[in-house]
């Protein structure tokens, strides 16, 4: 079977795959309830999709169970501490998801702190499809504003090791092109 790449920024349905099981999710945790993002991957999965698809989404529903196990057993109400377990779950377009969610209300060098975030992410999305000079800009202005505003999100714990992870991301790519 030819496997083709799951990619959001070429292929319409990858796109709607990838915002429609974000958004279920993310309202998902905002109801606490577990049932939106499997009611919205079940009704992916009863099509005929092609298999990069069906594993982009069986991938995504074991990251999503376990990131919302691991909210609700540790009572984690902040979107940012929230944030930092889809980081770690390498669920980088969920985390600009919730985000920008809280960016759209913040205002001045807290707003410049969470868009930090917001292109961290984007960077990390943009690095697994290939599209280094969109991930190097995005890294760059990620790194500029966490290091000047990441010390506004208090409840952020991760500021450095992203930090380091975009700078070892920006290295790798100079290094590569």
């Amino acid at each position: 079977m030819n496997l083709k790449k799951f990619d959001p920024f070429n292929n319409r349905l990858a796109r709607d795959i990838r915002n429609g099981l974000s958004k279920s999710f993310i309202g998902a945790l905002a109801e606490r309830d577990v049932s939106l993002f499997k009611k919205r991957a079940a009704e992916y999965l009863k099509q005929d999709l092609e298999q990069v698809y069906q594993m982009y989404i069986e991938t995504r529903l074991g990251k999503y169970d376990e990131v919302f196990v691991a909210i609700e057993q540790g009572r984690i109400d902040d979107k940012l501490q929230q944030a930092e377990i889809l980081w770690e779950q390498e669920l980088y377009f969920e985390m600009h998801e919730l985000l920008e969610n809280i960016w759209n209300s913040a205002e001045g060098d807290e707003r410049k702190a969470l868009q930090g975030l917001i292109r961290a992410a984007g960077m990390k999305i943009h690095a697994e499809n290939g599209n280094t000079r969109a991930a190097v800009t995005m890294g760059r202005k990620a790194q500029a504003a966490l290091q000047n505003y990441g010390r506004l999100l208090i409840h952020f714990t991760k500021l450095e090791s992203i930090l380091a992870e975009i700078a070892n991301t920006l290295a790798n790519m100079d290094s590569s092109s």
